[in-house]
Parts: C-alpha cells; sequence; structure tokens
C-alpha cells in the first residue's frame, strides 16, 4: 500500500509493503505489518483500512534500530514472556525451515546432488546448509517471500554453521507470533457466554467482519424462520427488512447465525436466510442439494413450488443427487461432485458415471438417462417434498 512505501522510504528494515493486503482466508479482522496488528472493517461488503492506523503501523516499525551485523543465532533466540503458543508448522522459525528444504529439493533436482549418483546421503539439517543448496540459490528462489510484511530471506547470513539473522527481525517476528497467538485465541471465543470453540464452527462471516456464537446462544438470542415473509418480494425486504442477521440459518441443523436473505432469482421472492456458507453452496449449485432441508429451502418460492420446479443452476445437482443415492456407496459422505461425473449425450440424455472413493476402484456405475427421464428424476425430487 501506498500510505506503508511512504513511511517506509527510509527505513532499512526489509519488508514489502505489497503483502500488506487481506487475506481472503484470514481467521480474524487484523492484517499485520510486522509485529502491529491493524485492524480491517468492512464497507459495502469490501475490507478497507484506516489511513491513520496503517501510517501508525509503518512508523511503529520504521522508528526500530537497525543494525544488519547485530547477528542473532534463531535457533537459541529469547522469546518475551508474553509468548503464545503457535500452531505447530506456523511459526517463523518453521517458515524458515521449510523453505531451506523446500529450495534444497529443487536444487539437487537441478543440478543433481554433491553426494553423488546413489543420492544424498546427508539428511535435513535444520538450521545447517542443506545438502546441494548455495545462498544464492536460496535468495534467488525465495528473496521475495514475506512474513508479516517483512523479507527475512535477503536479511539471512550464512556462518559456515548455521544461519544468523538480524537481531531487530527476530525481535519483530517474534513478537509478531505472539500478536498472532493471542489474536487468533479471542476469535474462537463465543460472543454471547465466552465459551471457547476449538476449531472454527461458530465462526460466521458478516458484511461488518467475523461473528463468533455458540449454537446455544444462537439458538437462545437469534429467531427461527418460520416462513413469516412468503410471498415477499427480495427488494422489498432488502429496503424494509428484517434483518437476516436476526434470525438464525433456515438449512444448518446446527443453530448458526444467518447473513443474508436468499431470494429467487427467476422469481424474485424471499426464500430464506441462509448462513454465509449454505448461501455460497446455493448459489453454486453443486453440493446445496446434498443438505438436509434444501429441497424444502429452495421450494420456499411461492413461483418455484407451483411450477414444480428447481432453479435451472440446481438441475445437474439434483440428477447427481439421485444417481449418489441410487447408485453410490451406502453412507458416502464424500462429496457428490467427487463421486458422480455426468456428461451430456449427443441425443439431450445425461450419462451419469458414479464411482464413490470408498468402493473398489474397479467399481463403477455408469447410467443413460434420456431426456424425459432426466426430467422426471428432477420432477420427483420436487414431488418428494411436496408430499
Amino acid at each position: 500500500m501506498q500510505y506503508l512505501a511512504d513511511e517506509m522510504r527510509d527505513c532499512s528494515i526489509p519488508v514489502a509493503p505489497e503483502h500488506f493486503q487481506r487475506r481472503r482466508f484470514t481467521e480474524h479482522d487484523d492484517v499485520f505489518f510486522g509485529y502491529v496488528p491493524v485492524r480491517a472493517y468492512k464497507h459495502a461488503n469490501q475490507w478497507r483500512f484506516h489511513e491513520a492506523d496503517v501510517r501508525q503501523a509503518a512508523r511503529t516499525i520504521a522508528s526500530l534500530a537497525w543494525d544488519p551485523e547485530d547477528l542473532v543465532d534463531p535457533r537459541h533466540a529469547v522469546r518475551s514472556e508474553l509468548q503464545v503458543d503457535v500452531p505447530l508448522g506456523t511459526s517463523w522459525r518453521s517458515q524458515l525451515l521449510r523453505l531451506f528444504r523446500s529450495a534444497a529439493r529443487d536444487a539437487r533436482r537441478n543440478n543433481g546432488c554433491p553426494c553423488g549418483p546413489l543420492g544424498c546421503q546427508r539428511g535435513d539439517t535444520n538450521w545447517a546448509l542443506p545438502c546441494g543448496l548455495t545462498q544464492q540459490d536460496l535468495l534467488r528462489r525465495y528473496g521475495h517471500f514475506a512474513i508479516a510484511c517483512t523479507l527475512p530471506v535477503p536479511a539471512l547470513v550464512w556462518t559456515q554453521e548455521t544461519w544468523l539473522i538480524p537481531r531487530t527481525l527476530a525481535n519483530i517476528l517474534d513478537r509478531w507470533e505472539e500478536a498472532q497467538g493471542a489474536l487468533t485465541a479471542t476469535i474462537h471465543t463465543c460472543g454471547g457466554c465466552g465459551a471457547l470453540d476449538t476449531g472454527s464452527a461458530w465462526r460466521t462471516a458478516t458484511a461488518s467482519g467475523w461473528r463468533i456464537l455458540c449454537p446455544q446462544c444462537a439458538a437462545a438470542g437469534l429467531r427461527r424462520y418460520r416462513n413469516e415473509l412468503n410471498g415477499a418480494s427480495y427488494a422489498r425486504i432488502q429496503e424494509q427488512g428484517p434483518r437476516a442477521r436476526d434470525y438464525l440459518c433456515g438449512v444448518c441443523r446446527t443453530p448458526r447465525p444467518a447473513t443474508d436473505w436468499d431470494h429467487c432469482h427467476d422469481h424474485g421472492m424471499i426464500r430464506g436466510p441462509l448462513c454465509g456458507s449454505c448461501n455460497t453452496k446455493e448459489g453454486h449449485g453443486k453440493e446445496f442439494l446434498a443438505m438436509e432441508g434444501s429441497i424444502a429451502h429452495l421450494l420456499r418460492c411461492d413461483g418455484c413450488r407451483a411450477e414444480r420446479k428447481l432453479p435451472p443452476h440446481h438441475r445437474l445437482a439434483a440428477l447427481r443427487r439421485h444417481a449418489h443415492r441410487e447408485w453410490g456407496a451406502a453412507d458416502c459422505d464424500w462429496p457428490m461432485q467427487a463421486c458422480v461425473t455426468l456428461d451430456e449425450t449427443d441425443e439431450s440424455g445425461i450419462e451419469c458415471t458414479v464411482r464413490c472413493p470408498e468402493q473398489r476402484p474397479s467399481r463403477s456405475t455408469t447410467v443413460r438417462l434420456t431426456a424425459d427421464e432426466a426430467e422426471r428424476v428432477v420432477l420427483l425430487t420436487v414431488e418428494s417434498e411436496l408430499t
């Protein structure tokens, strides 16, 4: 970002301002510049930053003393008493070790191994220079690799025994780990009761950021949708309310906050509230029908129900669902897309090939449906929910 580049213009610490951006699949609402977290916020469903916060983060890092010859051994770096546990493999030390090994494998593959044609006789030796790798090779391949917007590889110094890293950069990365760990711990806490989520099942992406609610708090504080907006147009609900976020997801079996009003694009009618995950699956039209209650949800549209039709982008999914249930492995929990292949024939029919990973490799079933038979399957899928 230009704000960072402006503030860091006279700073010698190796940084990469261009890496400062909102990660698509992050766990919290902060992005780090060095060890300084900068809170992101959503406006019109787009992630943004306050200029003052970005500039302050840059000034904080730029104010640090930098001496590239004041080196420390990363194997023995002293950690702060505020250290927070970091998930295995995500620490900056682990990331650098993976770079060394990856670069060494590529070098041996391209140039051969100094140990001879039988292959490398040396195993990975942690912070030592791996067999077949030179400092120039590492810099050429990973010189632009960034951790928290810093560039550690160009700052490394090889001493014939181990790599050394400037003290300031090691401190920045240590403090980044601590801050990252602390933020990650807070995002697993229910915003209602404070209970700790051991995974990410309670997180819901909203238009303003992450929302964390355990199933008990979600069920107690949010409304269950009971078709009270049946027949209402999406345009009217968007303008006048109510808000989808005040409801539970209409498809999830476990109580989960909704984020969006799902609606029929053919008829413009509200179907019901969905969480971000279910709303995305519905839009893609591939795995939504594998979820219990999904077909009933689609038929909440008066127009689709009267016409006894599914939205066009769910037609193939209905055929895939039928084939998976009829000829797939019993109790298969793999995605339908992985188990069923559909190919349209020259006669406008459908060829269904079913092969579940749990079945023997040679076991597959191929069924050809005429256009009329395919339409019949879709109609029966609808009728099964209306009876």
